[in-house]
């Protein structure tokens, strides 16, 4: 049984991810702390509960974070807090260091003065950058950062693996995101694909052959709570956080649309010319599959979702910047 005095912190956790992990652990009885600046506009606080607070902070705040995680004392930190994606680091790319970099290395110096047992770290896929060969990239391949986001997520990476305290660090690189969230965003590739064609909108497609790992929120959200529930091992872990068979090109997700909205084939233009974004990698979950941990949405369950969300949801079908992270 799950002790409810075991605290949790969730850094960002009003954004896309944070509000679907607070909710997802919340009502699985966990103590939830959500530190957020609210930079974001679009978040839900129907989140908030009996064992959900909220502390109106920005990490880059050195001060009351320090604050906070004297007078709390939790028991795991879960670090989102970041400016996240390729467009929006490029928009602000003093912010993304100071977010991305500095305040993370702040963040867990605190977690480690205040004897957090476990600290669990948001990465991402990209990386990985730009791979040429067909080989499925695992943990240990190069690193080759195309981004200023990517770039501070590697950076920091390594400061938490060249760290010796006795804290379980858990990094987690994440696939690229899809699914329904409290905060809901429709900047990310299969969100964004979905939402066009189902309003019938001209959808201009580049780099169809490109490829990218994907998974669904629920299933990310599941991959977390296994490293919660965990028992501490104080040593650092890198995990390629995905689903095994879900490495798509953007040709694959513009396919499994049409099948559900075959009347929509019509507003797809594919563009041969080269996008600015040279991403383009496949990824290997082989170490992440070993965990047995469930999984619940593949590629047409998530779109089927997203087309739910649509029809229910009239604000979701405008188009709003609080819809992206830019």
């Amino acid at each position: 049984m799950i002790n409810f005095r075991k605290k949790i912190l969730i850094t960002g956790g009003f954004g896309y991810v944070g509000s679907k992990l607070c909710q997802f652990l919340s009502k699985n009885g966990y103590d939830i702390s959500i530190i957020d600046n609210l930079l974001q506009k679009n978040f839900n606080k129907k989140l908030l509960s009996k064992n959900v607070n909220f502390y109106n902070i920005d990490v880059n705040d050195y001060k009351k974070l320090s604050q906070n995680l004297n007078k709390v004392k939790y028991d795991i930190v879960i670090h989102l807090a970041a400016i996240v994606g390729d467009p929006a680091s490029k928009k602000f790319p003093k912010l993304t260091v100071d977010t991305n970099l500095k305040a993370s290395k702040n963040l867990f110096k605190l977690c480690i003065k205040n004897k957090v047992k476990k600290f669990i770290f948001f990465s991402t896929c990209s990386n990985y950058g730009l791979s040429t060969g067909k080989i499925l990239l695992k943990e240990n391949s190069p690193l080759k950062p195309l981004s200023i986001y990517a770039k501070t997520k590697v950076d920091f990476e390594k400061f938490l693996l060249k760290d010796k305290n006795k804290i379980s660090k858990i990094i987690l690189r994440i696939s690229t995101l899809f699914g329904a969230s409290p905060r809901m965003r429709y900047d990310l590739t299969i969100n964004e694909f979905t939402k066009y064609l189902f309003l019938k909108k001209q959808l201009d497609v580049f780099d169809v052959t490109t490829w990218r790992p994907y998974i669904h929120l629920v299933d990310l959200a599941n991959i977390v709570y296994f490293f919660v529930n965990q028992k501490v091992k104080f040593k650092s872990q890198v995990y390629n956080a995905g689903i095994d068979g879900a490495n798509y090109t953007k040709q694959d997700i513009c396919n499994e649309i049409i099948r559900q909205l075959p009347s929509r084939s019509k507003f797809i233009s594919y563009i041969t010319k080269p996008s600015a974004d040279k991403r383009n990698y496949k990824v290997d979950f082989s170490k992440i599959s070993k965990l047995k941990i469930k999984k619940k949405f593949n590629l047409r369950k998530g779109i089927d979702e997203i087309i739910f969300d649509l029809k229910k949801n009239k604000n979701h079908q405008k188009f709003k910047k609080i819809f992206s992270n830019i």
